[in-house]
């Protein structure tokens, strides 16, 4: 069999279930409905049914249930029932996440800000403004907004307009799961005079190609991430 950490279902083709069957291996069978598709593939592969039966590897035995296949491929052990039988084994040494917070306390503190840097929106100058009418806010949310809005004054990350503006894009309020609140804008009238730039978003095959061979890999959370950027 060959064994792959990226299966999440041990696989059989139908030729070698016959095999086992002539051999009269004890299981147990059963009808399938699960859908199975080969990697990068939209096509349905076509199961035949299912079956469960005793596995063993030097001195290690497990249960297993196997999706058999009509199509020709090659015998799949998931990741699962490999690490289940110690044939396959996958360690993550991570950081404690509480020493980092404690060691590098200053950079988790206020909100970051992209350095020596300024994005450049380019607007195309024939689009007319639009100033739309206000969304009114429920009442108990209300205080909870001039809050966030003085935060962001405090910030510097938003400043108050004063006099008339040609564009006006109404706030929308998304209550968080805490009880706070994340203030947003409905930017898509606005966004018909930003002219787009084109860049080519990398495939999960180009991804996977800069991977091989790392050996370290991090996760970044950036707090108010789109705020960071002048």
């Amino acid at each position: 069999m060959l064994v792959d950490s990226g299966p999440t279902c041990n696989v059989i083709n139908k030729e070698t279930w016959g095999v086992l069957k002539k051999k009269k291996f004890k299981c147990k069978s059963f009808k399938s409905n699960k859908k199975l598709y080969s990697y990068g593939s939209e096509e349905l592969l076509n199961t035949a049914g299912e079956f469960e039966a005793e596995l063993c590897y030097k001195d290690r035995q497990c249960a297993a249930r196997f999706v058999v296949v009509e199509e020709k491929a090659r015998p799949i052990l998931s990741r699962q029932t490999s690490e289940l039988l110690a044939i396959l084994k996958i360690e993550i040494n991570s950081v404690s996440e509480e020493n980092l917070l404690k060691e590098f306390d200053g950079i988790f503190v206020g909100v970051g800000k992209l350095r020596d840097f300024q994005a450049k929106l380019h607007v195309d100058e024939s689009v007319q403004p639009i100033a739309q009418k206000l969304r009114l806010s429920p009442f108990g949310l209300r205080e909870k907004i001039e809050q966030k809005l003085e935060e962001l004054v405090s910030h510097d990350i938003i400043e108050p307009v004063e006099g008339p503006t040609p564009w006006v894009s109404p706030v929308v309020i998304v209550p968080k799961p805490s009880g706070d609140i994340r203030l947003c804008v409905d930017m898509r009238r606005a966004n018909q005079a930003i002219v787009r730039e084109r860049h080519p978003i990398p495939t999960v095959d180009d991804v996977m190609y800069q991977l091989n061979g790392s050996t370290v890999f991090r996760k970044l959370d950036l707090r108010w991430g789109f705020h960071q950027i002048e």
